[in-house]
């Protein structure tokens, strides 16, 4: 009975620990987009590079790096104002934003 109890703990722990991580993804994520969307691209590259330990521990890499590079290019696009880069990486932008928390969804596919 003890180790039932112990492994229903550690399945609770886990699934508390999943619930967590996406929610903290989406929240930052979520942030960002909105404030990308808002014209404040300032702030937006703050926030990420504030929240890059959190989401290093979290998501890939190559995701994040993919992502980081995609901000530099907006933030270069928009310096030079170049209105056609500048939408087209910022539209692959809040793309990969939106997708990153899709990689801490539980589905098929993440199982793979």
């Amino acid at each position: 009975m003890r180790r039932l109890c112990i492994a229903l703990l550690l399945l609770a722990l886990l699934i508390w620990g999943s619930w967590w991580s996406l929610h903290a993804v989406e929240q930052v994520t979520g942030s960002i987009v909105r404030e990308i969307q808002a014209g404040n691209l300032d702030q937006a590259h703050q926030h990420w590079d504030d929240a890059q330990l959190l989401l290093g521990s979290l998501l890939l890499h190559d995701e994040i790096d993919q992502a980081d590079r995609l901000f530099d290019r907006v933030l270069a696009a928009h310096e030079s104002e170049s209105s056609e880069d500048f939408l087209l990486d910022c539209t692959e932008l809040l793309a990969q934003l939106n997708h990153l928390p899709d990689l801490e969804r539980p589905s098929f596919i993440n199982l793979l």
